[in-house]
């Protein structure tokens, strides 16, 4: 009994010691997550190391084939085209940070009009920083000023079994998924009556350790609307060249309302 007076302080204490190790383990184990993750969302939000990027583009629109061109400025412009026989252009959408644009050049029409009346804008969060976002394969959070108020609502949802992690914004819904690679590989959406899906492929070394996706497929389905858009790019360049921001509209040009233009276009 003497004895067994010794040995329980000594058995509490080393009892105490263990729980007190484990613990910080875990506290130590949980830190080094926490920073891991919000080491892999800043360099998933980080702007791209170059400023501009054009791509010649083979196109399929949900079955119909088109050549066009992309053309890219960060913060400025986002140009994309369609051509027939990759002769003649024929339509043209143009990103800017306060508009969007579209041109019927076949029928020489034009239509201007404000992100707010994009279809689905207030589900999508759809404004000039979240298009450039698809673009440029970055990852994002709808009406954030900048990286540090978009990391603060984005969180790591899970990892699967083939090591990929899948990354929600916690106050529109998207997920990204990125790869082993830590490269966004897709993002999607999905709410009341809509499913929103971004796929990326094909990644090619284009600055230093930077690679772009050159092939992007678009799904939308919208209650019994299923379009899929496909863009393969070929000729990336990140190099500066002589492109205006906005394409000036001709004299010849009618506006018009988008869905009289869209119609026009057979879209």
């Amino acid at each position: 009994m003497k004895s067994l007076r010794y040995i329980l302080p000594v058995l509490i204490a080393a009892l105490m010691l263990s729980g007190c190790r484990s613990q910080s383990a875990l506290r130590k184990q949980k830190e080094k997550q926490e920073q891991e993750s919000a080491r892999l969302i800043h360099s998933l939000l980080e702007a791209p190391p170059v400023q501009e990027l054009t791509a010649s583009l083979s196109l399929n629109l949900s079955g119909t084939k088109l050549s066009g061109q992309l053309r890219m400025r960060r913060g400025r412009s986002i140009q994309i085209s369609a051509s027939m026989l990759g002769l003649v252009e024929v339509a043209r959408i143009e990103f800017l940070p306060d508009m969007v644009v579209v041109m019927d050049k076949f029928h020489n029409l034009y239509s201007v009009c404000h992100y707010a009346d994009i279809p689905y804008r207030n589900e999508l969060g759809l404004d000039f920083e979240t298009v450039q976002a698809f673009l440029w394969n970055r990852i994002f959070a709808p009406g954030s000023p900048n990286a540090a108020s978009a990391a603060n609502r984005l969180r790591i949802d899970r990892t699967d079994d083939q090591h990929n992690t899948y990354i929600r914004d916690l106050e529109y819904g998207y997920e990204f998924t990125v790869n082993p690679d830590e490269r966004l590989e897709a993002l999607s959406k999905t709410g009341n009556g809509y499913n929103f899906h971004i796929g990326y492929a094909d990644f090619t070394a284009l600055s230093g350790k930077w690679r772009y996706p050159t092939l992007l497929n678009f799904q939308i389905k919208v209650s019994n609307t299923d379009v899929n858009v496909s863009a393969k790019m070929s000729s990336v360049s990140t190099d500066n060249k002589n492109w205006p921001d906005r394409t000036q509209v001709t004299r010849r040009m009618k506006q018009v309302s988008l869905d009289e233009l869209l119609d026009n276009l057979g879209l």
